[in-house]
């Protein structure tokens, strides 16, 4: 398809440039933008206003993202599957535990203080920590030393600390002798300095500190269940390693616990990163760019560090990732879930099961011991599915608890703040980011018309927009300014829904060369992902950097959530797990 439309929309011109808004734009340490910074022309305008430039226009801005939210709030009318059984708006071909890796890879990647949306601009509360990404720190932390509450001890006669702590789940009746305990996160009750306890007197003490790395892998119970999945591998193969180790003696026992866990370590980044690469990454994203991106040495576009990869405490998001592309992963969680054998909970109630907000009914009880099959397809079981991705979220996600009201809207809910965030955070225009890869990728923008044709595009987002006036109550103006200068989180969603043939099952091209930009240029950092060696070869080469032989010699090759399972059900001894592991 010709690219004519692409250039004759676009006078964008990467020479502009304004020193005011663009110094603002990248003022966040840890935040960069795709492909360099926008130029004022270059960047998302409402109603024909840059919000980076133009604070006194946040108040316009934010209600037009409250009434775009409402829009999104009407149900999408999904085709029939052709090929499997499942609802009309799920997704047969993404179970539901992938949308749970891609928040825990999202936690690897970006970790800030405030919400851009709460802070109602880019500052210091907006800084993104994460500046080595996918190295498992949400994870392990600071590793023993530099977090020592998230780590427990290796053996009885070893006081070095290098396997993760895990916590008992909870019995809501009497614990059978076949009970796995440790199938929690670790949890703690501390004392309030305020004098507030949330304990049940008599019943139960509050166990209102989850020991974990990063707070927000308890977000909700599914979560804090795959860190603990993460967390029993993890364990499992510090066994493994201390298995095929030699008596270090008294004075030798730190050097051994060190080389220990930097070992197990480096084996679950591995497995984490094969992952990532080849079951996570094919199913998410368009089957041509994934193409594309797979192999060992991709042709990146958005390369702002060397060919050698960055050094550690270089890295930097763009944005239009963190902010834009990928917030898609919101729009594939499901109302409810059947979590094992025992119980269905929907959304609202896993939403709540945190040591936060739920900390008098903490450790999870039996009914929240997530069964693995119901998440990943394993040996023919039929998992919960996720959503297919477009412009419409779980009702779950609009809890007045968990995401509550912060401005004037009052609007609640995950949406709203997903929209007004990437409003306010200076991003491209969808315009101008089709028009800057076109320059680059002419052949990624060629394959979709959406985004090739630049006439076809907005009248195809001005028919959806003004499909349902029940739901926002658009304006005509509202309807021009959002179908010319969509935000882009919204508009990666839109694309995803009109694939043709594939309506919601991945994303659209443009989603897809963001979001592979991203994970594939991370992955690319690690020095053991670029020689395109196999998982067995790079599981050798981390353990000929600590022991003589290879003590992961009898790992598998584990390149999808599915056999990351079965191998943790194995080395932990959870076969014959109550409730079901597997």
């Amino acid at each position: 398809m010709a690219l004519q439309n692409v250039a004759d929309a676009s006078s964008f011109r990467t020479s502009e440039f304004d020193t005011r808004g663009s110094a603002q734009a990248a003022a966040t340490p840890g935040f960069r933008h795709f492909l360099g910074t926008p130029a004022p022309s270059q960047r998302f305008r409402a109603f024909g206003v840059d919000p980076l430039g133009s604070p006194s226009h946040h108040a316009e801005l934010r209600r037009l993202m409250h009434r775009l939210s409402r829009r999104m709030d009407a149900a999408i009318k999904w085709p029939p599957h052709q090929v499997r059984s499942a609802e009309y708006w799920e997704n047969p071909f993404i179970p539901s535990g992938y949308t749970y890796l891609l928040q825990f890879v999202a936690h690897d990647l970006v970790h800030s203080a405030i919400p851009l949306s709460v802070a109602g601009g880019l500052g210091g509360g907006t800084t993104n920590a994460r500046r080595t990404p996918l190295r498992l720190e949400t994870l392990y932390g600071s590793g023993p030393v530099g977090s020592p509450h998230i780590y427990a001890l290796d053996a009885p006669n070893d006081d070095r600390r290098t396997k993760l702590r895990l916590g008992r789940m909870r019995w809501k009746e009497n614990e059978p002798a076949t009970g796995c305990p440790f199938r929690d996160i670790a949890r703690t009750p501390a004392e309030n300095v305020t004098g507030i306890d949330r304990s049940i007197a008599g019943v139960r003490v509050a166990l209102t500190e989850a020991l974990v790395a990063d707070p927000r892998n308890d977000d909700h119970a599914v979560m804090s269940q795959l860190t603990a999945l993460f967390a029993l591998l993890h364990n499992g193969l510090i066994d493994i390693i201390r298995r095929h180790e030699g008596n270090a003696g008294p004075n030798g026992q730190f050097g051994a616990a060190y080389k220990r866990f930097l070992c197990a370590r480096g084996a679950l980044t591995a497995i984490y990163h094969n992952i990532i690469r080849n079951d996570l990454m094919r199913r998410v994203v368009h089957p041509a760019i994934y193409t594309n991106y797979h192999g060992p040495n991709p042709d990146f576009i958005d390369r702002p560090h060397s060919s050698e990869g960055f050094a550690t405490g270089d890295w930097e998001i763009p944005l239009e990732f963190s902010h834009g592309a990928f917030r898609f992963g919101h729009a594939m969680v499901r109302p409810e879930y059947q979590i094992n054998d025992l119980s269905l909970h929907d959304l609202n109630n896993t939403l709540e099961k945190s040591s936060v907000n739920d900390p008098a009914n903490m450790p999870l009880d039996e009914t929240w011991m997530v069964q693995w099959s119901r998440f990943y397809e394993i040996n023919g079981s039929m998992p919960n599915f996720s959503r297919r991705i477009g412009p419409h979220l779980s009702d779950g996600l609009g809890n007045d608890q968990i995401f509550p009201a912060f401005d004037e809207t009052e609007r609640v809910g995950l949406l709203y703040r997903d929209l007004l965030g990437a409003g306010l955070a200076g991003m491209w225009s969808v315009d101008a980011l089709i028009a800057e890869i076109g320059n680059r990728r002419p052949q990624f923008i060629a394959m979709s018309r959406l985004l090739a044709d630049r006439a076809y595009r907005t009248d195809q987002l001005r028919e959806w927009l003004a499909a349902a006036p029940a739901y926002g109550a658009l304006t005509t103006e509202d309807i021009e300014t959002l179908s010319n200068d969509p935000p882009l989180p919204f508009f990666i969603l839109f694309e995803a829904m009109r694939q043709p043939q594939a309506e919601g099952l991945h994303l659209g091209p443009l989603g897809s060369i963001i979001v592979s930009e991203v994970i594939f240029g991370a992955l690319a950092g690690d020095p053991r992902c670029t020689d395109g060696s196999s998982l067995a070869g790079q599981l050798a080469a981390i353990s000929c950097e600590y022991y003589p032989a290879n003590v992961l010699q009898d790992i598998p090759d584990i390149s999808s959530m599915a056999q990351l399972v079965e191998f943790t059900t194995e080395i932990a001894e959870l076969r014959q797990a109550v409730p079901a592991f597997l």
